[in-house]
Parts: structure tokens; sequence; C-alpha cells
């Protein structure tokens, strides 16, 4: 029984709809429920305390005044700073709550998402635009064919990565495509262990929410060197700062109280030497602001996955110390003060050196730990959205197979399962039926079921079993009036360069065409299509081909199968189910019709 199914057990149906029987929607919608409780609990809690928080701070301004005019002594005053200390257990009390009740409603955000992309209201989602992906996954083919990167598109829909590197790893891995070898994941199975750990994948995704940022908005989490270069051409003063540092306030003070020279000689000098090094302490400024951003924003996920808790602690909490001191560089007078009286900046150097070679390993480590999972969120997430989703496994023979599959992007409500027939390195199935029967949706089901598969989801489906691959797609051919490229040679191009990344290819090369060569006349598309088709099949290509061309589907190597309208009460209907054998029916006329559009019968032509 799974985690879910647990939290279920003795639970009533929360709706009357049909996702009322479905655990990850009813779990989904308990915790939406709680959470909107929980912020109504600290809404009301924080009002509470911040109202004790002004009261305390009048008091306390009460008492002075009060203390003022009746011209008590030191003592008395003494007394009425007291009531500062419940007024400073408040402020800090007051920070705790609204970081608590901010995270629960990023939670609810969340949560409210989810149940979003589990019923299929796509549309809802605040998703990226176009233009948002880096250029070559936007351009890339098999974003183009498979709309991958459209408002609705799987890749936008499942984003929930947090960290700019992360976002990139999990475009390039679910495209196929190579990425940062430190990036690379080699178990291939982490996803099914992640999704099958008891509450691990809900407190995961949870532990990985950002409380600031855009909607889609990504973050930087940097690495760290452990050593400091701006030491080594001051090494002298590496050695010569911390005694005169402690010298000149000394000197400062005890000059100004007992009249001793040299002080504005001692001043001089610091500044003239501050001003030799601000420019890269203020590099190491930003840097040490960098990291202190990333502790704090991040400081939830750094725990979570940390083995060594404490240790983790100490390195987040002496990281975030070190920045909070940054905010005096935005007044350059007090920077400049500070610098002259006691050398401050290299005080912070001193102490970012002294913290990187204690954690920047430790550090380090987990950066790329986070990054790794967050480039497989969108994965995980799928997955727990959809646990009847199975794992694929990977065939050694090179076939591809399935007892049934479907296009992840179909609402549950909407998903017709199909089987994938065996097909073999070599092999080429050419799938004919009238438009909208679901051709083109089931030859994308295959290709989106593969590029789950390769990316360590599940698929939705039963028996999937693939090879090691190398996928390929020609289902939309775009032109370009810039370059002079009409279709027709937009799609020769592509066939082109298909073919030729298949010469001596790895993996097995797995092609999905969709009624190639439109742009010619019918007997030599028959003739190029039938040449083309041989050539992928000496290349050992497995070849999925949609067509309208029923002479084309004669071909004896192929296997056939068809999609098929049905007739109810003289209007047209789809059940989207595969059959074996060519279609026999065509609806492009009656489409036309049934939208206006006159179309006379040969008699009258």
């Amino acid at each position: 029984m799974s985690s879910i199914q647990r939290f279920l057990v003795g639970k009533k149906k929360i709706t009357n709809d049909h996702f009322s029987t479905n655990p990850t929607y009813v779990f989904l919608s308990f915790r939406k429920n709680k959470y909107k409780s929980k912020i109504q609990f600290l809404s009301n809690r924080l009002r509470i305390v911040s109202v004790f928080r002004l009261s305390t701070f009048i008091t306390f301004l009460f008492a002075i005044s009060f203390c003022y005019l009746t011209k008590l002594t030191w003592k008395e005053y003494g007394f009425s700073l007291l009531v500062l200390v419940p007024f400073v257990y408040l402020v800090r009390l007051y920070s705790n709550r609204k970081s608590q009740l901010d995270f629960a409603k990023r939670t609810l955000q969340f949560l409210e998402g989810e149940l979003l992309r589990l019923s299929g209201d796509f549309k809802k989602l605040k998703t990226r635009e176009l233009w948002e992906y880096p250029i070559e996954v936007r351009n890339h083919p098999l974003s183009i064919d498979l709309d991958l990167c459209t408002k609705q598109g799987f890749l936008g829909v499942f984003d929930i990565t947090i960290t700019k590197e992360g976002f990139h790893s999990y475009l390039f891995r679910f495209l196929q495509e190579p990425i940062e070898e430190r990036y690379t994941i080699s178990d291939k199975s982490l996803v099914k262990t992640i999704l099958t750990q008891k509450n691990k994948t809900f407190q995961l995704m949870r532990k990985f929410l950002v409380l600031e940022g855009e909607p889609n908005e990504k973050f930087e989490i940097p690495s760290t060197q452990n050593e400091i270069n701006f030491w080594n051409k001051r090494n002298w003063l590496r050695w010569l700062f911390p005694i005169w540092g402690i010298f000149s306030p000394i000197y400062i003070i005890l000059g100004l109280l007992f009249d001793l020279p040299f002080i504005p000689l001692l001043l001089l000098t610091n500044g003239i030497l501050f001003l030799s090094y601000r420019k890269e302490s203020t590099l190491i400024w930003k840097e040490i602001k960098t990291l202190s951003q990333s502790s704090v924003r991040f400081q939830k996920t750094f725990l979570f996955l940390s083995k060594e808790r404490n240790f983790t602690k100490k390195m987040l909490s002496k990281i975030a110390n070190l920045g909070d001191s940054s905010e005096l560089l935005v007044s350059p007078l007090p920077h400049l003060v500070l610098n002259v009286l006691c050398l401050w900046d290299l005080w912070k150097i001193k102490s970012l050196q002294k913290w990187k070679q204690q954690y920047s390993f430790h550090w380090n480590e987990l950066q790329n730990q986070i990054i790794k999972i967050d480039s497989l969120l969108p994965m995980v997430n799928f997955g727990f959205l959809n646990p009847e989703a199975k794992f694929a496994t990977i065939s050694n023979d090179g076939t591809l197979t399935s007892d049934s599959l479907v296009h992840p992007m179909i609402p549950k409500t909407n998903r017709v399962f199909n089987p994938l027939p065996k097909m073999n390195p070599g092999d080429l199935m050419i799938v004919t039926g009238s438009n909208m029967s679901g051709k083109t949706t089931y030859m994308r089901s295959i290709a989106m079921s593969l590029l789950l598969a390769g990316s360590g989801a599940p698929v939705l489906g039963n028996g999937f079993e693939y090879p090691e691959f190398q996928i390929h797609t020609l289902i939309r051919s775009q032109d370009s009036m810039e370059d002079g490229v009409s279709f027709f040679y937009s799609e020769v191009r592509r066939l082109a360069s298909i073919i030729h990344s298949a010469d001596n290819a790895k993996n097995i090369p797995i092609l999905f065409l969709d009624e190639i060569l439109k742009g010619t006349n019918s007997k030599e598309r028959y003739i190029a299509t039938r040449e083309i088709l041989a050539v992928l099949r000496e290349k050992n290509c497995i070849v999925f081909l949609t067509t309208h061309d029923l002479k084309l589907a004669e071909m004896n190597s192929a296997k056939r199968y068809h999609f098929t309208e049905l007739e109810t009460n003289g209007k047209m209907d789809f059940d989207y189910q595969i059959r074996d054998g060519v279609s026999g029916s065509t609806n492009a006329l009656r489409i036309l019709q049934n939208e206006g559009i006159p179309i006379r019968n040969d008699k009258e032509n």
C-alpha cells in the first residue's frame, strides 16, 4: 500500500466529481484544505504578536518619557529598559511567524498548481512563454514537433525546478541531449527510488519551494573555491592587518581621550590602504552576498538533503551572518568609515576564507546534489501525479513494444490507451486513417513515452519496453522567408540530416514521420518516400509513418495499422482505437460539408 493510500484509509469522499476516488487528488485536496486552515491560524497569531509587539514598544516609549518628565535617576531609566526584552523577543517571534506564514502560502500555491496538473486544466497554470526557453530548446525539432514548449506543453506544465542549472539540465535531459558532466545522473532508477520511498516525494517537492520570486523564476546556487586570490598579491598584508586593524581603533580612542598625535596621519594611511584594495574587496563582497542569499533561499533544501544537519546549519548560519554585513555597502560612507577605523573589509575577507576552508567542499557537494535532484523534480512530479504510470524496461535485443500507452498531456478523463506492436530494428509501421481519428496523436504518444522513459520517468501504460535509442521526428515542417526555404526543401534537409545521423549510430534510430514530402506531386512523393524508407530500413531504423496515401501503405515490408471514424446517428464519432490493416474510409469531404462549405458530387461536375 502506497503512502497516499495509507493516508486515505478512513477518509471520506470530498467531492462528487470523477476525481473523488482518485487517491492523489484526494490527498492533495486534504492537504490544500489543511494549509488553508493553517494560513488562517498563522495569520491570526501574527496579528496577535503584532499587537503585543506594538504595545510593548509604546510601553517602552511611555516609560522613557515618564522617567524624563519626572526627572528620575539613571537607575529608574535602567528599569524602563527592561521593557525592551519582551519587545526584542516579540520582534523575533513575529519574524518566525511571518516566515511560517509565507511558506504555508507558497505550499498552498504549489498544491493548487498540482491539482490543476492532475485535472488537466493546464490553461490556468502559470507556465512559461515560448520566448522564455533557451533558443536551442525552443527551436529543437522535438520541441516543435511534439509541442513541448507551448503554454500547455509538457516542459512548461511539469516544470517545478527552482535553479537555473537544474532547469537547463531538465530541458536537455528530456530532449535526450548531452548535459554538463557534473550534473549527469548515472543512476537512471533515481526517480523510481524517490517515488517508492514513504512520504519522500511530497516532502521533497515542498522543501524545494522558494518563497521569493515570480512564478517560474529560476535562481542560481554558486559553487565556491577553497582559496581566495585576494591575498596572493598582498601576502605581507595577510600577516600585518590583524595587528594594525586592532591597533588603529585603540589608538584612535586613546588619542581622542588623551590628545595623542598622528591620528590624522593614521586615518589617512588606512584610507589609502582601503582605496588600494577596494575594487577587489567589492567583488568579494558580491560573492559573499550571493552565497548568503543562496544559504537563506535554499535553507530548507540544504537541510533536507544533508546527512549532517548540525554541520550544515552552522555552515548556513555563518555565511548568512557574514552576508548581513554586506548591507553596509549600500551606504558608502559607513563602509568607508569602518575601513578607515579598523580595515573592516580585510576582517570579512579573512572570515570568508576561514568559512571556505571549513565548508567549501560540503557546500559544493550539496549544491551539486540540489541541482541534480532539481533537474529530476519534473519527472518525480509526473510520477507522483500519475501513480498508475509504470517504469519501462530496456530491451537487450533492440525491440520497442508496449501493451498499452497514451499521450501524457491528454486529461485523465479523455485517455484512450493503445498497444504498440513489437517493433524490431529495421521495422516500418505505416498508420493510415481519416482526419482527426488519432494517427498523429498515437505517434506522438510513442515519442513522448520514449522521452519519458529516457529521462528516467514512468510511462503511462503497461509493459513499455525500449532500446537505447536516438529519436528523430518530422511532423511539423517550417519554411523560412528569410532564408528562402520552402516547406518541401525544409523537409528534404531534415530528412537528409536524419539519414546521415543514422550512419554508424551507437543507439537504435527511431523515426516519427507524418505525411512527409507534402510539397510535391503524388507520383514523385510516392517514389521518394519509398526510397527513403528503404534506406532507413537498411540502416536498421525503427520507423513510424502516418499517411493518407493508400498506395504507399501497401508496401510489403510495412506493418499496417489504422484509425477510423464511426457513424453515430449520421454524425462522425471517434473511438481513437488502433486497428489492424489499412483504413478504408475517408472523411475530408464530410468535414468540409459540416463546416458549411458546399461540395458538389461527381454528377454535378
